[in-house]
């Protein structure tokens, strides 16, 4: 009688280990965009970008399919964020309305506006991504997950845990 090996078959862990990091780069920069809105800190996104993708690799046999792999993905590293946000910093305690932020921002006016210039628009970027800063941490995940994930609304709530 043949002898079973204990050993994994090198070949398929190979093709395991690519898959994988197929996957994990088609969806990086998504997975670093939801960390950074969360952690406001380019090294500490990395970090829970790091813990996204162990949790990933520890858990990829617990992936359903019944969402889709993004929707999996993004609430790993979501969850990844906000232990390290809440670990480091705790809960924010100032929550800013959104109407607000975009009064003080001057935003307004709609497809009348002429095209910025490119100076013109690293300035607004820059206008942005300081309004993001001053959001809480919640309401940057949904802005993040709707306007640059381009996740519906149905998906953005069910994502979040939200009504």
């Amino acid at each position: 009688m043949p002898r079973m090996s204990t050993k994994p078959d090198t070949a398929a862990l190979r093709a395991e280990h690519a898959a994988f990091a197929q996957i994990m780069r088609s969806h990086n920069q998504r997975l670093f965009r939801t960390a950074r809105a969360i952690l406001r800190d380019d090294a500490e996104a990395e970090d829970a970008l790091q813990e996204t993708f162990l949790a990933c690799w520890r858990s990829a046999g617990t992936f359903a399919g019944g969402d889709s792999a993004r929707h999996w993905l993004l609430a790993i590293a979501r969850n990844a964020a906000r232990r390290l946000y809440r670990r480091k910093r705790g809960e924010p305690h100032e929550f800013v309305s959104l109407d607000e932020l975009g009064r003080e921002a001057g935003w307004g006016g709609g497809a009348a506006d002429p095209p910025l210039a490119p100076d013109d628009r690293a300035a607004a970027r820059e206008t942005l991504e300081a309004a993001l800063m001053t959001l809480s941490a919640e309401e940057r995940e949904v802005l993040i997950l709707r306007d640059l994930e381009g996740f519906s609304g149905e998906e953005t709530a069910s994502l979040l845990h939200l009504t």
